[in-house]
């Protein structure tokens, strides 16, 4: 398998980097690669937290607390590799952190934590609807987070790619077809007048950008893979899926 390209929102937040760095690697690069492992993953920690139940403020605190764990503390010091999945270890040592919270009888107060990363709290309120009927597992909606934010990333990267083609304003009226967060609008003939190309221009336009989307994706997902292969980044993709269509 080739190795993963840099995709802006998720570049390199790779295991063997994070695990180089312990070893006396690119420090930078490692540093790096935890910023955007953070950006990644607050709203879906985030939204952890809530579903246990926290206030939207000690959930916010405690997203932040444990990003700056991550950071300056070295979570990955004793991570081995053969965890496997950057989703599951990181909400593993989030519940460790909640407990240690806990136990400390919430001694990390309102606004006592050093904010590390930009978190947009009310964004991810809008987010989630936390109902007394919901039988979802706080792990559920976390697995359906992770699975949402990483068909983001791969949708702004896709988005960056052809802006920087000059293909923008196509790009965002096609983008309906690609992003199963966004619903479907208009159809191929009124795609065709507004881009001002044949129904077929625009069948093959929506059929490279759901490549290139596939081909993100995959990369995207290869990155939070401990040792990916084909066989690998095929079941994490499936599983990532599956977050979307059994917990929706």
């Amino acid at each position: 398998m080739k190795s993963s390209t840099h995709h802006g929102a998720f570049p390199i937040t790779r295991w063997s980097i994070v695990l180089a760095v312990r070893e006396g690697g690119d420090a930078l690069g490692g540093k790096v690669a935890l910023d955007e492992l953070c950006k990644i993953y607050w709203r879906p920690i985030y939204s952890y937290a809530r579903f246990q139940g926290l206030s939207p403020a000690d959930s916010e605190d405690l997203t932040q607390s444990f990003f700056s764990f991550v950071l300056e503390k070295d979570l990955f010091s004793t991570a081995d590799a053969s965890l496997g999945k950057m989703r599951n270890y990181l909400l593993t040592a989030f519940g460790r952190h909640i407990k240690h919270w806990q136990r400390q009888a919430g001694a990390l107060k309102r606004g006592g934590g050093k904010e590390i990363l930009s978190i947009e709290a009310s964004q991810a309120e809008d987010e989630i609807s936390i109902q007394p009927a919901d039988n979802r597992t706080p792990e559920a909606i976390y697995q359906r987070m992770c699975a949402l934010r990483i068909i983001e990333a791969a949708v702004e990267q896709l988005g960056r790619d052809q802006a920087e083609a000059g293909k923008g304003r196509q790009f965002e009226l096609l983008r309906s077809r690609l992003d199963p967060t966004m619903a479907g609008s208009g159809n191929d003939a009124e795609l065709a007048a507004q881009l001002e190309m044949t129904h077929d221009a625009v069948r093959q336009a929506i059929s490279r950008l759901r490549k290139r989307f596939r081909e993100i994706m995959r990369d995207l997902v290869a990155a939070t893979l401990a040792a990916p292969t084909e066989a690998t980044v095929q079941e994490e993709l499936a599983a990532l899926r599956n977050a979307l269509v059994s917990h929706s």
